[in-house]
């Protein structure tokens, strides 16, 4: 489409100037060969239909005196195939669904801006593809009329041709060939002028071999030529008779220029069917499937061969209801075409959608004998408006509950800062007593440690963020650490009335780990912080159990509890910013998801055993030998260096059904000395794989036909746990990452990057 031959005309319903600029300069971006027209009112809009006659049009879905949808009706009532795209600063679902169903094209957010172009490109090409549609639709209409005008008003051109002259010909002759019978049968001219030059080659050496008495084909195609130099395809139909002792030529000419023009463009149109990436089915009155092209074998699984002959409904997924095909079929039995959206099943189970226009065709008495369906599978266009709908609402929840968290955080700083600034200047006052001297110093270090705590839980969410933990491993004795902390803590505690206890069951000398001494002891700081925070009366405990590879240490008390609807999110960041509690208790809520993030950085895992008003337990298991988890971002130097010894010789199967993706991860592979192999879907992956052993590593993509890339590493991980096998994708959600992360070694997101993958690579090499 960026290489159109036409200008693209392009009518912008828009009452903000920058709006329009701001979409104008993105259809540039695309190299778009376009002009446009900028209106804002129903009278100007209407004029610049009729008058500027556009190719497309861009509308903002609300405006002071007219709207996108009033637009939009205008515009369907004129044109039903006019590409119309609702360009809009926010819209909710049911109004996305209210103007699609009127009949726009697409809709695009204004915050999204960057899509406008494709899906400009898109409704163009839907367009064209529909109005290709209607005109093939009126080409085999007409097609029709012509071979039936053909058929009843046919005049064949008979003849009798002896020596070379005509003996007999009829009126049809003389009006095909624009002859005279004087005029051919003059001694001065040759039935050969009667042939076009192209032919006449094949016509004397038909006619050597009549009088050599050599048996000929008695049907054959030429090119004639009339009186006046026009040219006809015809058709022949001869027979050989004696005639005045001689042999002569009778014969009947057809003119077939029309059939021969006609079979052209139907196999013209053939093609376009053939090759259209659009699912193209047709079936008889019944519903009976006689036709259908490879984008509907390719769509669904199924071949021509297992679906000729069966009704549609072995397509049916169970969605839809009996309510809604009655209606279809009430629809196009009316003689409509019916409009919409199926949910259809594929042969291998799979479902999916497809965007799809149903007709029905007619014979010359007006009788329904076929119907023609059109559909567009819209699977992952639906998938793709589904994710970005959850993006916006996943974006704007982040951006409240940060909101929420920056209110508090500037609650947290201020508070501590009045008590220092404030007390700071009571002791400036003369004559103070020593108690409340004292009693204003220990005012100012309390709420300094408190900045401090703040200050120290924003510095680590900062290096968490940024991946920038460092790590220092060392031996440590649970005994000494915990016993540390409980003596710490124990005063707090008994400050406020609670009994606190603390359990070792190992004996120092067995009481070991290695781990980074520093964030163990974060971890519990927090841990017990958080207990005596929330506790009012009652007790804490601190305790472990030791398991053969790992520790389980628990931290329990009698506090408020925690809703079981809300304790799936306690270790989220900003969380606890927006909850009741961020009122009543300081602190800034990051505690828990430092808490969380250290250890699983030192690979263990946390969870939470809570009941309002009866206390909270929170466990986490930690490794005896701890490793880290969270790498580095930042690559230095050293680590960029990659050799290509190596990768040489280094044998991976490359899964991937794109080309030119495919292309991409060779050329990188191949200079670097390694041998690929090459899956197209994830079954010939398997295969591959269990043929050859000399495999070390496999690339798989994640979206393949056959089998997709998920199931196929399960299976090859099944029979070898130990292959590595890095996913490559263009999924990157967070929750698909972490599906992914269930059965893969690593990942990495498309477009892919030379360093990227060449570093997992050699990890995994390693």
């Amino acid at each position: 489409m960026k290489n159109q031959n036409k200008t693209i005309k392009i009518l912008i319903v828009e009452d903000l100037p920058t709006d329009v600029e701001l979409a104008v300069r993105e259809i540039k971006k695309e190299n778009i060969d376009f002009t446009y027209q900028v209106v804002d009112t129903e009278p100007e809009f209407k004029k610049a239909l009729a008058g500027f006659i556009p190719d497309i049009i861009i509308s903002d879905y609300s405006m002071p005196d007219f709207d996108g949808m009033k637009a939009l009706k205008i515009t369907r009532s004129e044109d039903s195939i006019l590409p119309f795209i609702v360009l809009t600063g926010s819209m909710n679902e049911e109004t996305a669904v209210a103007c699609m169903k009127a009949g726009a094209n697409d809709y695009v957010l204004k915050e999204k801006i960057k899509r406008l172009p494709f899906a400009l490109l898109e409704a163009l090409e839907k367009s064209k593809i529909k109005a290709e549609k209607e005109k093939i639709k009126k080409q085999l209409s007409e097609s029709e009329e012509k071979y039936r005008s053909l058929i009843e008003n046919s005049a064949d051109a008979i003849y009798l041709l002896y020596n070379r002259k005509f003996e007999i010909i009829n009126h049809s002759f003389q009006k095909m060939f624009e002859y005279t019978l004087e005029e051919v049968n003059h001694p001065s001219f040759d039935f050969i002028n009667l042939v076009a030059p192209e032919s006449r080659p094949f016509i004397e050496e038909r006619l050597k071999k009549m009088q050599q008495g050599k048996d000929l084909d008695t049907h054959y195609e030429f090119t004639a030529i009339t009186k006046n130099g026009e040219k006809k395809e015809v058709e022949a139909s001869v027979s050989y008779i004696d005639f005045r002792g001689d042999k002569a030529t009778q014969g009947i000419i057809r003119n077939i220029s029309e059939r021969k023009a006609t079979e052209r463009r139907l196999r013209l149109l053939s093609r376009a069917i053939q090759q259209n990436p659009i699912a193209i089915e047709i079936s008889d009155a019944n519903g009976n499937i006689e036709y259908i092209n490879p984008a509907f074998e390719k769509i669904t699984g199924y071949t021509a061969d297992e679906i000729i002959g069966k009704n549609p409904r072995i397509l049916k997924s169970g969605h839809h209801s009996i309510e809604f095909y009655h209606n279809l079929w009430e629809t196009i039995l009316s003689g409509k075409d019916w409009i919409g959206e199926l949910k259809n099943k594929r042969k291998n189970g799979e479902l999916y959608w497809e965007d799809a226009i149903i007709s029905p065709i007619f014979n010359s008495k007006g009788i329904i004998t076929h119907f023609v369906a059109v559909k567009e599978d819209i699977t992952e266009k639906k998938k793709m408006v589904e994710d970005l709908i959850r993006a916006k609402e996943k974006a704007e929840e982040s951006d409240r509950l940060k909101s929420a968290f920056l209110a508090n955080v500037s609650h947290e700083i201020r508070t501590p800062m009045n008590g220092i600034l404030g007390f700071a200047n009571l002791l400036k006052k003369p004559k103070l007593s020593d108690d409340k001297l004292l009693n204003y110093i220990d005012i100012i270090e309390q709420s300094g440690k408190r900045m401090l705590d703040l200050i120290n839980d924003l510095i680590n969410i900062s290096r968490i963020e940024s991946g920038q933990l460092d790590f220092s491993y060392a031996e440590i004795n649970l005994n000494a650490q915990l016993a540390f902390q409980y003596e710490f803590f124990k005063v707090e505690a008994e400050r406020k009335g609670l009994d606190m206890s603390l359990d070792c069951p190992l004996p120092d000398n067995q009481a070991k780990i290695i781990t980074d001494r520093e964030k163990f002891d974060t971890i519990f700081s927090n841990l017990i912080k958080n207990a005596i925070k929330f506790t009012r009366e009652g007790k804490i405990s601190i305790s472990y159990t030791p398991k053969e590879e790992s520790i389980i240490f628990c931290v329990a008390d009698t506090g408020i509890g925690i809703p079981k609807e809300k304790q799936s999110a306690v270790f989220e960041r900003f969380v606890q910013a927006e909850s009741h509690l961020s009122r009543e208790y300081e602190g800034a809520g990051l505690g828990l998801s430092i808490t969380k993030a250290y250890v699983e950085a030192l690979g263990g895992k946390i969870w939470i055993e809570s009941e309002k008003n009866k206390g909270t337990t929170i466990c986490l298991t930690l490794p005896k030998k701890a490793q880290a988890t969270i790498p580095n971002k930042h690559i230095t130097n050293e680590q960029a260096q990659i050799n290509s010894s190596d990768f040489k010789n280094y044998s991976i199967l490359a899964a991937e059904d794109d080309e030119f993706n495919y292309l991409l991860i060779e050329e990188l592979l191949l200079e670097r000395g390694c041998t690929i192999q090459r899956a197209r879907n994830g079954q010939e992956a398997i295969d591959l794989y269990k043929k050859d052993p000399a495999i070390k590593l496999i690339l798989m993509d994640i979206k393949m036909p056959v089998i997709d890339g998920y199931e196929a590493a399960k299976v090859i991980k099944k029979d070898n746990p130990g292959i590595p096998i890095i996913a490559q994708s263009a999924y990157a959600m967070e929750h698909e990452i972490k599906k992914f992360r269930e059965i893969f070694d690593d990942y990495i997101t498309k477009p892919i990057k030379e360093d990227e993958l060449m570093h997992k690579i050699k990890k995994w090499i390693k």
